[in-house]
C-alpha cells in the first residue's frame, strides 16, 4: 500500500514538473537552432563608398575613422573607435548577416551629427546600446546583438508617428498569450528588441519558419511587419 502510494506521489510530481515546464515554453526556445546559423544564407550585400575620414565619436569624442556605406537604396555611416583595432570588414560582415530591411536602422542612426552603426572600445560594461540616434556596439557584439539593437532603434522611430506604440505592443503581448525569453521579461521595450531579433533570425531561416513564428505569436508579428516597413 506505501508503494502504491508513493508511486502516486512520484508520477503527480512528474506531471506537475512536466506541466511547470510546458508553462515555461518561449518564442524563443522554439527557434533557438536557428540562432547558430544566423546569417549564413543571407543575400545582404553592403558597399563602402567613401571613407575612411578621421572622425571624433559622438560618445566621448574618442577618434575613430567613419566610412559611408550602402545597401541598395539604403545610405548610412560606419564609424570605428581607433583603439579598437576592429576591421572594416568585420564590420560589414556581420551587418550583411542581417535581413535588408533591417538595413532602414542603419539609415535612422545616420543623421547629421550622428556615428551610423558605431564600434566602441567599451560601452561602460554594456554589449551595446540601440535608440533613435545610435547603434552602439563592443567589437565582440555579433549580428543578433546588431539585430536586437535594431528594434530598439525602429521601435523609437515609429513611436514618432504613433505616439501609443508600446501600449498596442502591450496588447500585443496580451493578445499572444506567451512569453519571448527571459530578457524580454524585463520591459515591454526588451520584449520589442528581442521580437526583432528573432523575426530576423526566422526571416533569413526560411518562409517556414516565419510561419511557425507567425503561428505562435500572431499579434506581435503584424504590429513588427508595420514598424519594420516594406
Amino acid at each position: 500500500m506505501k508503494m502504491k502510494t508513493l508511486a502516486i506521489v512520484v508520477l503527480a510530481i512528474a506531471v506537475a514538473t512536466e506541466a511547470k515546464t510546458e508553462e515555461k515554453v518561449q518564442v524563443k526556445t522554439h527557434f533557438k537552432p536557428l540562432f547558430a546559423k544566423f546569417g549564413e544564407d543571407s543575400t545582404t550585400k553592403i558597399k563602402v563608398v567613401s571613407g575612411p575620414e578621421d572622425v571624433k565619436m559622438r560618445n566621448g569624442r574618442v577618434a575613430g575613422k567613419r566610412w559611408i556605406a550602402t545597401c541598395g537604396k539604403f545610405r548610412f555611416k560606419l564609424t570605428i573607435q581607433d583603439s579598437t583595432e576592429v576591421k572594416l570588414e568585420q564590420l560589414v560582415g556581420r551587418l550583411e548577416k542581417l535581413p535588408k530591411p533591417y538595413m532602414k536602422a542603419c539609415v535612422a542612426v545616420s543623421d547629421e551629427g550622428e556615428d551610423g552603426i558605431a564600434i566602441y572600445a567599451s560601452l561602460g560594461g554594456a554589449r551595446a546600446h540601440g535608440g533613435q540616434g545610435y547603434i552602439n556596439l563592443i567589437p565582440s557584439a555579433g549580428a543578433l546583438v546588431i539585430a536586437h539593437e535594431a528594434g530598439h532603434t525602429l521601435e523609437q522611430v515609429a513611436r514618432k508617428a504613433e505616439p501609443k506604440l508600446m501600449e498596442m505592443w502591450i496588447d500585443a503581448i496580451k493578445s499572444d498569450k506567451i512569453e519571448l525569453s527571459d530578457y524580454a521579461n524585463h520591459s515591454h521595450s526588451e520584449d520589442l528588441a528581442e521580437f526583432a531579433q528573432v523575426y530576423a533570425v526566422c526571416l533569413g531561416a526560411g518562409p517556414e519558419h516565419l510561419t511557425k513564428l507567425k503561428k505562435l505569436s500572431p499579434a506581435r508579428t503584424a504590429l513588427w511587419e508595420k514598424i519594420l516597413g516594406p
